[in-house]
């Protein structure tokens, strides 16, 4: 099992059309968005919008069997849900999923327990 954790601050008024946003992928989309979860191997899906003192940003987790296929299918699906899904996650964010996958270029600093990051 494999997950992703995805942290960006969110834009300035978008808080409510988050989740009217989400209302409507657990309501009206939900037999779509369960079929999609299924077809990508998706066991569990997490969306949160953690508030600050001066901002706030969403946290999204996704847990699935294959990562890299999941994410494939959700940056390159033609299909009509994810389309939508991807459309809606794009004006909301102002940037592509695309632009965060995971095997982009990341340093990790610190890794615990272990010794296996040496340091900087």
């Amino acid at each position: 099992m494999a997950h992703l954790q995805i942290l960006c601050f969110l834009r300035s008024g978008t808080q409510e059309r988050w989740r009217r946003l989400i209302q409507e992928v657990a309501g009206s989309r939900r037999e779509q968005f369960e079929a999609f979860c299924q077809h990508v191997g998706m066991t569990q899906v997490q969306i949160q919008v953690v508030q600050l003192l001066r901002s706030e940003f969403l946290l999204v987790t996704l847990h699935t069997r294959d990562l890299p296929y999941a994410l494939r299918e959700l940056t390159n699906s033609t299909r009509p849900f994810e389309y939508w899904l991807r459309e809606q996650f794009q004006r909301l964010l102002g940037w592509s999923f695309q632009e965060a996958l995971p095997n982009r270029s990341h340093d990790l600093i610190f890794l615990w327990p272990g010794d296996s990051v040496d340091p900087p």
